[in-house]
């Protein structure tokens, strides 16, 4: 009968798979395999790398007996680590892939506000209010089929008036710094726009520029159920002098 049964997804990698295999030849219990890893003093310690190892399929650098353990070799460990790692490689393109195609599906031009803060602070505001709503900037549809000069007018206007109306700043993330045009839908949480100053005038050639995250609550663990509480509630325009 085997000693180690997989638990939940601990057979989904190679290095899980390998590990329950090799165990289960070698007569090993979950706590044996523990204490041969050198947690026989810390066991609890031992068992949350054991999964770690079998669920995510990583090995921590600090976990150094792995291959004693198993009585193998460190380079066929070694192989079998990177057959884990290519196919969470794998997975994650997958993931990317089906991202993707709904947002290019979605993808309209519109202008990202730039901020002297990246990461917002405090971060619940961002997280309640959503990051979108704060840096985005939506633009009539029109703007995809006018010219150049057409289209400038339509940013330069949505521009100066958000610059105005926000007194320069977006809550959580500071003094607004400048605009980007996201005209062109990339991959990989990488679009293209153009640079626009504060007010409304081009800043320079087309550049990459990245997507904005969402902003999750949460200490140890992200928590998105807040998010967007407060989408709907108008905001209150934040300056400088209300918060000296």
């Amino acid at each position: 009968m085997p000693t180690m049964q997989p638990r939940y997804y601990e057979d989904r990698y190679a290095i899980g798979r390998f590990v329950l295999d090799k165990a289960n030849s070698l007569g090993l219990t979950r706590r044996k395999l523990v204490e041969r890893l050198g947690f026989r003093d810390h066991l609890a310690k031992g068992h949350q790398v054991l999964s770690e190892i079998l669920l995510i399929g990583t090995v921590p650098p600090y976990c150094t007996k792995l291959a004693v353990a198993l009585e193998v070799d460190q380079s066929f460990l070694d192989e079998i680590l990177y057959a884990t790692a290519r196919q969470q490689e794998a997975e994650w393109q997958r993931e990317l892939a089906g991202r993707e195609e709904p947002y290019r599906a979605a993808f309209r031009p519109h202008i990202q506000v730039q901020t002297e803060r990246t990461i917002p602070s405090p971060i619940f505001v961002a997280a309640l209010m959503t990051v979108e709503r704060l840096r985005i900037l939506r633009l009539p549809d029109e703007v995809v089929s006018v010219d150049q000069d057409q289209r400038d007018e339509i940013v330069r206007a949505a521009i100066t008036t958000h610059y105005r109306k926000s007194s320069g700043y977006v809550p959580a993330f500071g003094r607004i710094t400048g605009y980007i045009l996201v005209q062109i839908a990339g991959f990989g949480w990488i679009d293209f726009g153009l640079p626009f100053d504060v007010n409304g005038e081009p800043a320079g050639p087309m550049q990459s520029i990245k997507r904005l995250p969402d902003a999750m609550l949460g200490v140890k663990r992200p928590d998105g159920r807040l998010n967007g509480l407060l989408r709907n509630v108008p905001l209150k325009v934040i300056t400088v002098s209300d918060i000296e």
